[in-house]
């Protein structure tokens, strides 16, 4: 009686354990009850805002860019192309030629084409002025077991092309809770969308940002699964619990 009292006892301490590994692989998920605001769709006129570690392309010429169409700068050489970028240092700045340190952090592509114009009027003759993002990509977890960083390389990318271009939806992924996390002024806003539905495709049809993050949520896993992570636990309580009814027979 007494090994079957310190089976059970050592069983149960398992069991409370082993609760907290399963689905212990889920990430960026709401806890239940978190005061977290969760918004519907995010605004369709906000735009990407440049942050540390952002490679920005940077091109300006006088004249309103006179030399560009006249001078065929498309020819020049290879190094000089890498000029043109610049990475958004810890402080949020790049360092440019005739202007020196700009703040960059936090603006958008239009706000800091407007900087550079406004600055560079002091020392050349009618910018013009080219600022792009070399290096836009957005974080997708597409289900269980998936999570891949996806380049964007086309502008108006929208949520379902991401979607795609990281494979579909995965294993027992949910459609109608996919989650969209983007940062804003310094803080991230999270909006629940659902892609589901042919009868509303505007949620599909949002547009990512830059640093943007997909979850998708995915359905627990199954039973099966689940003893598969209290497995190890339970080999480890059979273990001790035929150690212990060793010991106990030279000591009862």
């Amino acid at each position: 009686m007494h090994n079957w009292k310190l089976f059970g006892g050592l069983f149960f301490l398992m069991i409370l354990v082993s609760c907290k590994t399963i689905n212990s692989n889920r990430i960026l998920f709401p806890e239940e009850g978190s005061a977290l605001i969760i918004e519907s769709l995010p605004p369709s006129n906000s735009t990407s805002q440049i942050i540390p570690g952002d490679v920005l392309s940077i091109d300006f010429y006088p004249n309103n860019g006179e030399l560009k169409i006249i001078g065929k700068v498309n020819e020049q050489s290879a190094d000089e192309k890498r000029n043109s970028s610049y990475v958004v240092d810890q402080q949020g700045n790049v360092t440019l030629p005739l202007i020196g340190s700009v703040q960059v952090n936090g603006k958008t592509v239009d706000e800091v084409k407007v900087i550079l114009i406004g600055q560079l009027s002091k020392v050349i003759r009618e910018p013009f002025v080219q600022v792009s993002i070399e290096n836009e990509r957005v974080v997708l977890f597409s289900g269980k077991d998936a999570g891949k960083v996806i380049p964007l390389t086309q502008q108006n990318t929208t949520l379902v092309e991401v979607i795609a271009l990281g494979g579909g939806l995965k294993n027992y992924a949910k459609a109608k809770e996919v989650h969209l996390l983007r940062k804003i002024n310094g803080s991230y806003k999270v909006y629940r969308l659902d892609i589901s539905s042919l009868d509303n495709m505007k949620p599909a049809a949002t547009l990512v940002h830059n640093h943007d993050i997909v979850v998708v949520n995915y359905y627990p896993r199954t039973v099966q699964n689940s003893l598969q992570e209290i497995n190890p636990w339970l080999n480890l309580a059979v273990a001790g619990l035929a150690l212990v009814s060793i010991i106990l027979r030279f000591y009862p």
